[in-house]
């Protein structure tokens, strides 16, 4: 990290919600040119998360290509597999508005671990799993090398 970066604590002012429900928040960090994406809990179907991707759309709108994402489930419970569509769903349309790498703090519930790292397999971008915001948010603020 060079020495202009701003400290993380000092740049979570620089954040915007998009969307924030008892299910997911969705932020737009400009200074980064990032996202963070919350799960929360358990989501029973798609009616709890009836503007899930119409979200996506609008936060998308505000990146420039080369973005990065940092998704935090450490709360995440496993979701039903009908779910996994709106998921790939939207990491497509990530994927299309130009997302460089993902950097995942991972749930604690290994089942839902373990449904999530076939989710991010299958989008073929760089990413990397870390336990902390913090570091996930370190890593993404490096260059690639």
């Amino acid at each position: 990290m060079n020495s202009k970066m701003p400290h993380i604590d000092s740049s979570l002012s620089a954040q915007h919600y998009v969307a924030r429900n008892s299910c997911y928040e969705i932020s737009f960090d400009a200074t980064r040119n990032s996202i963070h994406y919350k799960i929360l809990g358990f989501w029973k179907n798609e009616d709890s998360i009836p503007h899930f991707l119409k979200d996506w759309d609008k936060a998308l709108q505000l990146v420039s290509p080369g973005f990065t994402l940092l998704i935090d489930m450490r709360t995440m419970i496993t979701h039903p597999q009908q779910l996994n569509k709106l998921h790939e769903e939207s990491q497509q349309k990530m994927k299309e508005a130009g997302l460089n790498r993902i950097a995942n703090v991972m749930p604690v519930d290994r089942i839902a671990g373990l449904q999530v790292a076939e989710s991010i397999r299958k989008i073929e971008l760089p990413s990397h799993h870390f336990d902390t915001c913090e570091a996930a948010q370190e890593w993404l603020d490096k260059p690639m090398a």
